[in-house]
């Protein structure tokens, strides 16, 4: 509509409420004509039709003058105002409701409580209401949370964190995935496929694509299979934009003919960069040092106390008797690995805690790695010296003059560990100069790095004020402050590079979530339920909890997905 139409209706109202309204007692609501007196509306604003019904149908009050018509017309729009008010207000105040109950309902998925949590939450509410403000009781007790209405509530926050993923991922310059794949509680192979985009202006996207239930075998064709489908119909993409994949290096993944990787770059057309999880390399790598008569003797130790409760109760009341660091004894498992290393304190758990958590940078973790192949090499030499100062607990309880043989042994030992470090976790110059260059661009040189990057080099490392934005910032800051088109292969490797996941630790701290909502209890939970919650479990989004009320008031908001057989 245009503005000078909608200023000439404003004008026609504003004429018919100060003229019509004192001489017909009608008024415009909602751009219909309303008579305030039956609350009639009237069809067509013709004045002929006005008179009509205000004579024939209140016959009384158009034999009164144009002063009582007036006070009359008055009082018959305030009454209508304060009608309008209330309903309003009753409006607002469902609306209020029903966002709490998408709000706690987020909260128990996120928390990994079964649906039924919400009914025993609104009990709790109510008695708290009852004792601290009696007269709001009415209004907590209309909020929703039965076990169907808090399943519901979860599938549709899930559906639109997909949808806001959907958005963003529109606006990716580029992305790359992180897969791995693990069973659960019922045996079903539950691949999870993550996202991780990036957008002109450095903003990093890090979220679950989806979790497809593989029922039958798990092939890399099944997997790939899965892979394209998932991303079609969950986001509407293509491959076009797509960097790089990281995943736990199984043959099914990783198979040089049949692996997943493969089968997808057959279908895209084009080779993309494969990178076997960082964290997993770093774990096999630990592996050489066989030291199973060591585990297998402190894992018997530890099932032993921790399966029988009076000597894991005896255990813990020495622990707290003897002031120890640890309160209690940790599980190893073989299949996780993401707190093996809890269990003993070797300086290999350092740098794998160090390499977990979201969003990491690739050249960070890289990095890492390398700082410690370093320290190993300092390791190595001291120890074939005697020398234990970086093993303090060697130290105390290795007598000095066993120190210089027993060095020796472990120096052999770490030795080792250099070999396979070296084996499985060394970049090709390409990839380190690239990685470098990401970190530092001003401490590379410029010949060393491809044609197309060489005068943008110069350029940059000749800058001042970009030397002092590169020291001062964040790399994130420091790329999105660069000349688009002056550095535009820079920031397009930049960009790449951001996107890249460089470990499967956000598949494995999901696989135990998963394990945490579809235990024992809840073993009949359905995939399609134990999907939605992983990713609100997962989520770096916030829900659009308006636009889910607006849906939800306007009936948009589809019927829920079957119901779980059993709690849930």
């Amino acid at each position: 509509m245009s503005e000078k139409k909608k200023r000439k209706i404003e004008s026609e109202h504003r004429v018919f409420n100060t003229e019509w309204t004192n001489k017909y007692l009608c008024t415009v609501s909602k751009d219909k004509i309303l008579c305030l007196v039956c609350r009639e509306t009237l069809a067509v604003p013709k004045e002929y039709n006005l008179r009509r019904h205000f004579e024939t149908k209140h016959p009384n009050l158009a034999k009164l003058n144009p002063n009582e018509k007036i006070i009359t017309a008055a009082s018959l729009v305030k009454n209508l105002s304060g009608e309008q008010q209330i309903f309003k207000k009753v409006s607002t105040e469902n609306d209020t409701v029903t966002k709490v109950s998408f709000q706690i309902s987020k909260e128990i998925a996120a928390a990994g409580k079964c649906f039924t949590e919400g009914e025993f939450l609104k009990k709790c509410m109510l008695i708290a209401v009852s004792e601290l403000c009696p007269e709001k009781r009415g209004i907590f007790e209309n909020v929703s949370l039965s076990r169907m209405t808090v399943q519901r509530r979860i599938a549709d926050i899930s559906t639109n964190l997909s949808d806001q993923l959907k958005q963003r991922v529109s606006e990716f310059c580029f992305y790359s995935l992180a897969m791995d794949e693990s069973t659960d509680l019922k045996d079903t192979a539950q691949l999870l496929i993550f996202i991780r985009g990036i957008d002109k202006n450095f903003e990093i996207t890090e979220e679950l694509v989806g979790m497809c239930s593989m029922m039958g075998r798990t092939t890399g064709k099944d997997i790939s299979s899965e892979v394209i489908k998932c991303m079609n119909d969950k986001l509407g993409v293509d491959f076009t934009n797509l960097v790089a994949i990281c995943t736990d290096g199984a043959p099914a993944m990783c198979g040089k003919n049949v692996g997943a990787v493969t089968l997808l770059e057959e279908f895209i057309g084009r080779q993309i960069t494969k990178h076997h999880c960082i964290i997993h390399q770093q774990v096999l790598c630990s592996k050489v040092l066989k030291f199973e008569h060591v585990m297998s003797v402190v894992v018997s130790i530890v099932n032993l106390i921790r399966s029988r409760g009076l000597k894991h109760r005896t255990f813990r009341a020495f622990l707290e008797g003897e002031d120890a660091e640890c309160s209690d004894l940790i599980y190893d498992t073989e299949v996780r690995w993401l707190s093996r290393g809890r269990v003993l304190q070797p300086h290999l758990n350092d740098l794998n805690i160090q390499l977990q958590g979201k969003n990491q940078l690739i050249f960070q973790m890289c990095a890492a790695v390398k700082a410690f192949k370093m320290k190993l090499k300092l390791f190595r030499s001291q120890l074939s010296k005697g020398e234990m100062c970086h093993f303090p607990t060697c130290a105390q309880n290795i007598p000095q003059n066993k120190h210089a043989e027993l060095g020796e042994k472990y120096a052999k030992h770490v030795n080792l560990l250099i070999e396979e470090f070296d084996r499985r976790l060394t970049l090709s110059k390409d990839d380190d100069i690239q990685l470098k260059l990401i970190e530092d661009p001003f401490s590379v040189d410029p010949e060393e790095v491809t044609q197309d990057l060489q005068l943008e080099v110069i350029e940059l490392q000749c800058s001042a004020v970009y030397r002092n934005k590169h020291r001062e910032s964040s790399l994130w800051d420091f790329y999105k402050s660069l000349d688009d088109e002056k550095y535009k292969n820079l920031i397009e490797v930049a960009l790449k590079t951001f996107s890249i996941f460089g470990s499967t630790y956000i598949c494995e701290q999901t696989f135990s979530i998963m394990n945490m909502n579809k235990n024992k209890q809840r073993s009949s939970l359905t995939d399609d339920h134990l999907e939605d919650i992983m990713k609100i479990s997962t989520s770096n989004m916030t829900p659009e909890y308006d636009k889910l009320v607006a849906k939800k008031r306007s009936g948009e908001l589809q019927p829920g997905k079957p119901p779980s057989c059993g709690p849930s």
